[in-house]
């Protein structure tokens, strides 16, 4: 205790906060203040445009290409009948639905097998009519040749109908917002709205497309909080009073929780970060990190209090001995967070940001909130009987002295002593095996599969790719060169050669653009013959075919959403039946180089290449906020230390569990994507914690003249029980999020806790052998 008293500042510190509680408190309370109403300033936003900056280039081209075309967002209703969908009852059911899409909110065109444009020649004349009319009369010879026709066209199977004539879609496609986010909760809810309306018994009804996922984003987010964080509170408050049975013990961490998560989402919304899916795991991440200080200062109050001390001198010892260790621990948490501010994908920068802020309120308010709350309560505390129980004399039911504590610390330490070097060489053999494994993961995803199974979404997707094979691809644009220039036929038959061959690619399941309408328009106009399902021959034949075409288009059917005001760009869809992002990456590159071969001036468009160039940001964020994060941790470790020695073998036990995490990647199949490519970072600087923590101690006691085995006895009696009680409720509250719906999120949260039991360990068992072999300034007793 004499040695607490000579730590200058953090003494003095503590004993201000001591001293004048309601001063402290009221300086929480007014940050809290300013902060909290910033709540009230959230946005949400709900689309792939989250990922980037709107002056990010992949946005930038994302606006352009919907300025010119419209966009790609759509929502979709499909219908699936066992028993075929060439029934009378579907069909007026596709009609009323196809007509009804069109009163959804934003929705500027409606496609479906009801009203495809059939082209056909009824003498000298021209016919494109619905593939659904007026005149249509469902007898069961007239549904079969439907049938037939539908599956014989070459615009109609894979998008609109299932080879099988059991499965259709009617596609809302969505005017683009530039001024406002899209309001996808009301869409989606307007077409379940429609969907009820036109149920039917024994058939299915399912919702899909972009906007419904985007919906998805925010019913996943709000069922895993809703999920998750009363599991956590609940278990925080057993763990909490198991082991100090005590009231204060209870209230106040929970009371801290609640302060360090509004504030930092006040931040939130003063800075005008808007709040999205992978934003959500914020208070599940702050409320695990936020109460690692909160345990280990009541756990070092409650130790003074059972050596008989008053509430106020525990209070001040334990506020004194934590300050080092929990700041530094606290700031290299917000380290590694803040490390993510380095990545394009704004919502790992901003999660990054946010939690890094959170971090640091949280130890701010342990010694200004928590601190004075406990000062206040002196009085009564002196009077109680304080009891406290470790977790092995609460499932012993019997209470142990300090004598017995240290007794049995002292055996462990001088077992790990014998063992050491076996430790050492266990922990390095394991470590390159897991560097190995770790290397083979890949950087993979799927954003349907960011659901989980049981989401709607992933099975209307699960059960559609069952069916055809339309629903996923990729947009390009494709310019002529110069205005005019998509009427040539030279470049007509340039594209058309393309599309031939990528359309020979099995991989590859249609491409849409207007040269199959050109195509149809001529073989029409030939007497229907096969031959002529090609390019006209001149200029003025395709300008008049697609003329012909335009003006029997029913309104709002028009073709200004296939190729830009000056003819000069054209949009081409390639419908791919490949899920990952890694082989849709690969595919979209062989298109390119393919088009680059032929002549071609093709660009990636719409959401996909979005989506699909996260992959290198992924990477990017993965190694770029590691190295950042390894250098700024090291960095404080010799600031510190002032030892590069101790700072080198600090590293050291926080590194090797994160290796032992990328094998885990790996071994449990989780590629690198979005919520795993910020595990090691993360985990990176909440492991530290524990590090800092024995360390301190260690040097503590060392400078206090106790031999080696004693100083680290001492640790794993106090400190060693703090950092087993911490890591048990981080390894609780990350491995929540196995609850949760979304995946990413899920992933993040069983990794994390794994790897932070990992770095228990790894403290517990390869530091100290570590220790024992570095430090040389006495010779152990064997």
């Amino acid at each position: 205790l004499e040695k607490l008293k000579k730590m200058k500042y953090s003494f003095s510190f503590a004993s201000f906060i001591v001293a004048h509680p309601l001063k402290n408190l009221i300086i929480a309370f007014i940050v809290a203040a300013i902060l909290f109403p910033g709540i009230l300033s959230i946005e949400s936003k709900w689309s792939s445009k989250i990922w980037y900056d709107d002056d990010h280039p992949e946005m930038i081209k994302l606006t352009q290409f919907e300025e010119q075309f419209g966009g790609d967002v759509f929502v979709a209703v499909a219908l699936h009948s066992k028993d075929g969908i060439f029934q009378k009852k579907i069909f007026n059911t596709l009609e009323s639905i196809t007509e009804d899409l069109w009163l959804v909110s934003d929705v500027m065109r409606v496609e479906s097998l009801s009203n495809y444009n059939m082209i056909h020649a009824k003498q000298d004349e021209i016919i494109i009519e619905p593939f659904i009319n007026e005149d249509t009369v469902y007898t069961p010879d007239n549904l079969e040749k439907l049938k037939l026709s539908a599956l014989a066209d070459e615009g109609i199977p894979n998008i609109y109908l299932s080879h099988d004539a059991t499965y259709t879609i009617a596609y809302a496609h969505l005017r683009p917002l530039f001024e406002k986010n899209p309001d996808y909760s009301l869409i989606v809810e307007e077409v379940r709205a429609l969907m009820q309306k036109h149920a039917l018994p024994g058939i299915d009804m399912f919702l899909l497309g972009a906007a419904p996922a985007n919906h998805a984003f925010k019913e996943v987010s709000q069922h895993d909080n809703n999920v998750i964080l009363p599991f956590m509170f609940i278990f925080l408050l057993i763990l909490l009073y198991t082991q100090f049975r005590s009231f204060i013990s209870v209230v106040f961490p929970i009371m801290l929780i609640g302060l360090s998560i509004g504030v930092t989402f006040g931040m939130m919304g003063y800075v005008g970060i808007f709040y999205n899916s992978l934003l959500a795991a914020i208070p599940g991440v702050l409320l695990a990190i936020c109460i690692a200080d909160a345990v280990h200062i009541l756990n070092s109050y409650f130790h003074y209090r059972v050596l008989d001390h008053k509430s106020d001198d525990a209070l001040r010892f334990a506020l004194t001995k934590n300050f080092q260790p929990t700041l530094l621990t606290s700031v290299s948490t917000a380290i590694s967070f803040v490390s993510l501010a380095g990545s394009e994908i704004a919502p790992i920068r901003d999660l990054g940001l946010l939690c890094g802020f959170g971090t640091m309120l949280a130890w701010f308010f342990t010694y200004l909130f928590i601190g004075p709350s406990i000062s206040l309560c002196s009085k009564v505390l002196d009077k109680s009987k304080v009891k406290v129980f470790s977790l092995d004399s609460f499932f012993k039911n019997k209470r142990m002295n300090r004598q017995t504590k240290f007794e049995k610390s002292m055996r462990l330490t001088k077992r790990i002593y014998r063992f050491r070097y076996l430790i050492i060489s266990t922990f390095s053999i394991l470590t390159i095996l897991s560097i190995y494994t770790a290397i083979q993961n890949e950087v993979n995803s799927d954003p349907i599969k960011y659901f989980h199974p049981d989401v709607p979404i992933r099975k209307a997707y699960d059960f559609a790719s069952t069916k055809i094979d339309g629903l996923r691809g990729i947009e390009f644009v494709v310019d002529s060169g110069k205005a005019e220039g998509i009427k040539q036929p030279k470049f007509l038959r340039k594209l058309d050669g393309f599309i031939q061959i990528l359309e020979a690619d099995k991989q590859i399941s249609q491409v849409q653009s207007i040269v199959e309408i050109i195509k149809k328009m001529n073989r029409t106009l030939n007497q229907n013959k096969q031959e002529f399902y090609t390019i006209p021959e001149t200029n003025k034949g395709v300008a008049e075919e697609l003329l012909l075409y335009t003006m029997g288009l029913p309104q709002g059917m028009d073709l200004n959403n296939q190729f830009t005001l000056d003819n000069r760009k054209l949009r081409l869809k390639v419908v791919w039946n490949i899920d990952t992002s890694k082989e849709s990456e690969s595919k979209m590159n062989d298109i390119l180089n393919l088009a680059k071969n032929q002549g071609l001036d093709l660009t990636p468009a719409g959401n996909a290449p979005l989506n699909l160039s996260m992959n290198v940001q992924v990477v990017r964020s993965f190694f770029s906020s590691m190295l950042m994060a390894l250098g700024l941790v090291s960095l404080l470790l010799f600031l510190v230390y002032k030892d590069f020695y101790i700072s080198l073998l600090s590293l050291l036990p926080n590194v090797i569990p994160l290796c032992f995490g990328g094998a885990l990647m790996y071994l449990l199949d989780k590629p690198i994507d979005m919520g795993t490519s910020i595990v090691c970072t993360v985990c990176l600087g909440i492991a530290v914690d524990d590090t800092i923590h024995f360390i301190s101690s260690f040097k503590q006691y060392r400078k206090q003249g106790h031999d080696l085995l004693t100083s680290i006895a001492e640790v794993f009696m106090i400190t060693g029980k703090a950092l087993v009680v911490t890591t048990v409720l981080l390894f609780v509250g990350f491995g929540s999020f196995i609850f949760a719906d979304f995946v990413p999120n899920r992933n993040f949260g069983i990794l994390c806790s794994l790897i932070l039991v990992l770095a228990l360990i790894t403290d517990l068992l390869f530091l100290p052998a570590l220790l024992m072999v570095a430090d040389r300034k006495d010779t152990p007793p064997s």
